[in-house]
């Protein structure tokens, strides 16, 4: 196995400056994945892609919504090219209440990994359960099931997160696993920080600082974390706005994380300037993204759920239409091994 089968297994070196060059050279490529249907309220996303070197696929786990079902269930798609996805795998709601021994709600925000001990694929998701949001875990042999639940991983057992505890971005770094999660008391919601040696025990670390400070509220982050000579680095959209309802993001950006001081040092920040017709211009990205390298192209994959500005009303809750849209970086023909050259490949 590769590595890049664990998401952040990727090892990058050297690439701190890698976020200007990203966002300096994206190019928007295609629509992934369309919403449900196209009434204000549906949307597609919430989730993360990793390339599978054993089976020679990319994995790309969402959950969709309609203004009339919340999260109803989770779903795996398969694509041999990081592009032309199909659906292979869909758990209900209903399935995974199963699964849980409770009932679960809603389901939101996705990520899959390859556990490096164990070679088992983890799945955690944010529920719903009587109205305050847990992280749960799910393990299976193959993306396509079958699921057996690990139960709550992450929860709702500190005072800044006594209400939420949910949409975590999880990577595996220097033999341990990595989550920034959103953390909320009811009252403000903010990024929190926390590790596990096998992804099932975690200790929590805490609220993150920026540059030594308080994070502003509501403020949490959502992309991908690789590792990077300087530590940690995360990737992705800053969401400091709840629009009716909706966390939504205008902010590109990326931060080291310091685990020692709990701290977040910022790299780099740039309003995204959408490349697509698929994007509102003044909130185009509904939080939740991923990056995800593709080194026999020579390339970098960004997904990204973007908010639609034909078919949405404006943005909040059930009043936007969210699709899955593709960026790149670097193509066959050119150079990008200064992007994918440092990924480690056991």
């Amino acid at each position: 196995m590769r590595g890049t089968a664990g998401g952040s297994q990727n090892k990058w070196k050297g690439t701190v400056s890698m976020p200007q060059r990203l966002y300096a050279d994206r190019r928007f490529e295609k629509v992934i994945l369309d919403p449900p249907d196209f009434e204000p309220g549906s949307w597609r996303g919430a989730g993360n892609c990793i390339e599978d070197d054993d089976s020679g696929t990319f994995w790309l786990v969402t959950r969709p919504r309609t203004q009339r079902m919340r999260g109803y269930a989770f779903e795996v798609y398969g694509s041999e090219n990081g592009e032309d996805f199909s659906l292979r795998h869909t758990t209900s709601r209903e399935a995974l209440s199963a699964l849980l021994g409770q009932e679960v709600l809603s389901i939101e925000g996705q990520q899959l990994l390859r556990d490096p001990m164990t070679n088992k694929y983890f799945l955690y998701l944010a529920v719903d359960i009587g109205r305050t949001w847990q992280t749960a875990l799910l393990t299976s042999d193959d993306p396509c099931g079958p699921w057996r639940s690990e139960g709550i991983v992450i929860r709702r057992d500190q005072e800044y997160d006594s209400v939420e505890a949910r949409d975590a971005v999880i990577s595996f770094i220097g033999g341990e696993y990595i989550a920034l999660y959103k953390a909320s008391d009811g009252m403000k919601v903010n990024a929190a920080l926390a590790a596990s040696s096998d992804g099932k025990d975690w200790r929590k670390l805490g609220l993150l600082k920026i540059g030594g400070q308080p994070q502003p509220a509501p403020h949490f982050l959502a992309g991908n974390i690789m590792d990077t000579g300087r530590g940690p680095l995360i990737v992705g959209f800053e969401s400091a706005d709840v629009v009716k309802g909706a966390a939504v993001s205008r902010r590109f950006v990326s931060y080291l994380i310091d685990l020692r001081s709990v701290n977040l040092v910022p790299v780099f920040s740039a309003i995204w300037e959408p490349l697509s017709q698929f994007e509102r211009h003044d909130f185009p990205i509904h939080s939740y993204s991923d990056l995800v390298p593709d080194p026999d192209r020579n390339r970098l994959l960004f997904y990204v759920e973007a908010i639609d500005p034909k078919h949405s009303v404006e943005v909040g809750l059930n009043l936007e239409v969210d699709r899955v849209l593709l960026y790149s970086v670097g193509h066959p023909t050119s150079d990008a091994s200064a992007l994918v050259g440092g990924i480690s490949r056991p």
